[in-house]
């Protein structure tokens, strides 16, 4: 019996689904589709197991059956419509329960075109794994090269690496806060108010306007939306002086010594400074430049987070409790423009149309359409925050 032992970085994502939904005028049969699913997947053995409580693992003895494409006839839909809704609810807690294995994928028959759906247990793939994934297999259905991705968990630190006495010494030194009861029932209390709040509010800022804000300030596309995301969500918050910002960093690459093509899950909010509301995008860009080269902090940021969490210490790097509020002081945002989602190819041409995934993120980019404007999408209370008169 093999075994795939789950990180901190795992357990964390353990009951959220990662899911992602391609349109296209047209895609090839399934029987094709299929053949290259099994090729590309064949590296990847711990997607086709169970997981096991018990052993906080995915477990699996290579006589496994491979996963399947299940084909739909959804005629009488079209490609603009949510593909998501057209395909069974992926089962988490079947996965977590041992029921189910950790990937479906699904080709629909549209009036107007066809559609892939994947979808699969995060507590196995990050986005940057997720999206390699559906990029690889457009890749074999097209007969192109394809280059496995490292499949390694002992590249994550190990949770023992340091002792409790040494992790709470070195958190304690740094400053990082204590999640005290009443943050804990804080956070807990705003997670289920969250669920309340189905729809996202949208900003499209086409790529125009981006190119018009990049010119002259040095800053790449990812300062320059963040800049213009919190912006606009200060506007509705006008008597907050100062906030922090966060986003997502995929460590690979980055940290720990673990290479950019790394399989599972290896991201973690960054802190790229309290910034006043007059933040420009160069000083967005030279924070997020600094913190994300700082190797050395990021491996060290690792190591203690994985650490506490093997020793149940009530320290985050952050107020986590403060990250979907009411009235944040922390803005948090996902730049997921980096997953290249619309390049995804199966050989027949580019998507129509790219759905995201759903995740519960204060504020993430997106671009839905190849060459189509970004998304600024605002999730949960800063939603609401984003509705107000």
């Amino acid at each position: 019996m093999k075994n795939w032992k789950l990180s901190s970085f795992d357990l964390f994502s353990l009951g959220m689904t990662i899911k992602g939904a391609w349109t296209y005028k047209e895609l090839p049969e399934a029987s094709v589709l299929k053949a290259s699913l099994d090729a590309v997947l064949q590296p990847y053995p711990q997607l086709l197991g169970r997981y096991d409580e018990k052993l906080k693992s995915v477990i699996w003895d290579g006589g496994e059956e491979t996963i399947e494409l299940v084909e739909l006839d959804r005629r009488g839909h079209s490609t603009v419509e949510d593909m998501y809704a057209l395909v069974p609810k992926f089962n988490i807690n079947g996965f977590k329960s041992g029921k189910s294995r950790a990937l479906e994928a699904y080709r629909l028959t549209l009036d107007d075109g066809a559609a892939i759906v994947l979808q699969g247990a995060h507590a196995l793939m990050d986005g940057a794994t997720f999206y390699r994934l559906a990029s690889d297999w457009g890749k074999q259905t097209a007969g192109l090269p394809v280059e496995a991705m490292t499949v390694d968990q002992n590249l994550i630190p190990d949770a023992d690496s340091l002792t409790e006495k040494q992790t709470l010494a070195r958190i304690k030194e740094l400053g990082w806060s204590r999640i005290e009861f009443k943050s804990l029932f804080g956070m807990m209390f705003n997670l289920m108010s969250m669920k309340l709040i189905k729809r996202p509010y949208v900003i499209e800022v086409s790529q125009g306007e981006i190119s018009r804000m990049r010119e002259g300030t040095g800053a790449g596309t990812n300062a320059v939306l963040c800049q213009y995301a919190v912006g606009r969500l200060l506007e509705k918050l006008p008597s907050k002086e100062k906030f922090t910002l966060l986003e997502v960093a995929d460590l690979r690459g980055r940290a720990c010594n673990v290479p950019e093509d790394f399989f599972g899950n290896f991201s973690q909010p960054a802190i790229l400074g309290e910034f006043g509301r007059d933040v420009t995008a160069a000083e967005i860009h030279k924070a997020a430049t600094s913190i994300l080269s700082d190797s050395k902090t990021l491996s060290e940021n690792v190591q203690l987070s994985v650490c506490s969490s093997r020793y149940s210490l009530p320290y985050f790097q952050f107020d986590a409790s403060d990250m979907n509020s009411r009235d944040p002081k922390l803005f948090y945002v996902n730049n997921q423009l980096k997953l290249k989602a619309c390049e995804v190819d199966f050989g027949t041409g580019l998507p129509l149309r790219v759905q995201q995934a759903m995740l519960p993120d204060m504020i993430k980019f997106w671009q839905a359409e190849p060459g189509g404007p970004v998304q600024i999408i605002y999730g949960g209370f800063a939603s609401k925050i984003m509705r107000r008169k």
